[in-house]
């Protein structure tokens, strides 16, 4: 078995645990308020309706403890000098826009919800950044021995009782999971890339520059308006470390904003080639744009359903959200499928979706990369 594989099945199996842990404080709690609030009724529906609101307030505690550990981070992000840039819960996203807080759609595959702020000026290097990584493990524990301790104040309190151990059973779980360095769902969690920026301090450096360059994306500024030396790996790069290798991602998508496309697909290349344990996420992007690169290039059907595979299929359908994966699709069905009535669909899809996208200049670049294709399709 490979290293890497080694990894990923230590992550799922402490993951795991972590599952069943949360499953057995579930029962240990749940059972106890089951037993000590389910009203006395030999009426069937009024104990189904009891049960049916534990379930309620198990789903309600979860969406509860995410937004706490947002917050955390914003929390902890602020005390440290980071400026608001966004925050998402599921697809409902909030972005600073010229000094005003506006309502966008987007979603990232694998994650809840994200906190993303500005880093304090500085050489780069040294800024805090421990604290803003684990400020959302820190607020979910927090606000899960709070509840505990309520719990036992009121706990002959029937449905105040219910939320206060759900969300203790979420906090603690919530916390566990972020904190323990690992990899889930193929992305890393706050505890692993807290890890990697105590021992890498390269990793410091390429985690400024992820949040700078996303601060200014959110501001409406194109990838390819920024400095060239931001995108580039340092020399003997630790290319195992997410928060390094997301850099030579950036870079990939940094040489598509310039519409080098060729400099673009020997760059998506060299990632996919020669970075061990590079996330699944950002595999599928990369192999989304190879896709493309080759449709726009010799469109050969067999090249191009070589990416095309059932896998990529689901993480498209997943991220149908994004301008990117729309532009793709109405790359796919005008030039490979020759079917310009889904093509159309899929440029509808593509404006209904840049209405609500909260990267006005990804949306620009997106516009251009189209009118190429629309060129391709009529020459």
């Amino acid at each position: 078995m490979s290293k890497n594989k080694k990894k990923k099945n230590i992550g799922t199996i402490v993951a795991g645990l972590i599952f069943i842990l949360i499953g057995g404080l579930g029962g240990f709690f749940g059972g106890k308020v089951i037993d000590e609030s389910l009203p006395s009724s030999d009426t069937p529906f009024i104990n189904i309706l009891f049960i049916a609101l534990i379930f309620i307030f198990a789903c309600t505690s979860m969406y509860i403890q995410i937004i706490v550990h947002e917050a955390g981070h914003y929390i902890f992000g602020k005390l440290s000098g980071y400026d608001f840039v966004s925050f998402r819960i599921g697809t409902l996203m909030f972005v600073k826009e010229k000094n005003k807080i506006k309502r966008k759609k987007f979603n990232i595959v694998g994650t809840g919800g994200q906190c993303l702020m500005s880093p304090p000026k500085c050489d780069g290097y040294n800024f805090p950044c421990i604290s803003y990584n684990l400020g959302g493990s820190i607020a979910n524990i927090s606000l899960g021995l709070l509840c505990l301790s309520l719990y036992f104040l009121f706990s002959e309190v029937p449905l105040l009782s219910t939320l206060l151990v759900m969300n203790f059973i979420f906090g603690i779980g919530f916390a566990l999971l972020n904190s323990i360095p690992l990899k889930i769902g193929g992305i890393a969690n706050d505890g692993f890339n807290t890890l990697s920026l105590c021992r890498n301090h390269e990793a410091r450096h390429m985690l400024w520059l992820q949040l700078k360059i996303n601060a200014l994306v959110s501001t409406g500024t194109r990838l390819r308006e920024m400095p060239e030396e931001w995108f580039r790996l340092p020399d003997n790069a630790d290319l195992k470390n997410p928060l390094i290798n997301a850099i030579g991602v950036m870079q990939c998508s940094y040489l598509h904003d310039k519409k080098e496309f060729g400099q673009a697909k020997t760059a998506c290349e060299a990632m996919l080639n020669n970075t061990p344990g590079l996330l699944q996420v950002y595999k599928n992007e990369l192999y989304c744009e190879l896709m493309f690169y080759e449709i726009i290039g010799q469109c050969r059907k067999e090249e191009i359903e070589k990416f095309h595979t059932e896998e990529l299929k689901k993480y498209i359908k997943a991220t149908s959200s994004y301008v990117s994966r729309r532009r793709l699709m109405y790359a796919y069905e005008l030039l490979v499928n020759k079917n310009t009535v889904n093509a159309n669909k899929e440029l509808i899809a593509f404006e209904k979706v840049a209405k609500t996208y909260p990267y006005e200049g990804e949306v620009d670049s997106e516009r251009e990369i189209i009118q190429l294709i629309n060129s391709y399709s009529n020459s």
